[in-house]
């Protein structure tokens, strides 16, 4: 694709975002206070607080392990 085209189509592409943002405010069937009730009820059904500390863990576990390797290769 040349640069043009390419320019082109990120209009485009920037252009509908922005038409489909705006449409979604205004044909949205509830208040903005009520939506992110909403979404915050759903939200409490993942239980995130459960999968945000079993990511944590992870992480540090990882973070450890490359210290480790780090550490090894220095020698």
């Amino acid at each position: 694709m040349s640069e043009g085209k390419s320019f082109h189509f990120l209009e485009g592409l920037l252009l509908g975002g922005l038409i489909g943002a705006a449409a979604g405010v205004v044909l949205a069937p509830l208040t903005g206070e009520k939506t992110r009730e909403m979404l915050k009820d759903k939200l409490k059904e993942f239980e995130l607080d459960d999968l945000i500390e079993r990511f944590v863990e992870a992480f540090e576990a990882g973070q450890q392990e490359a210290d480790k390797v780090a550490k090894e290769m220095e020698e």
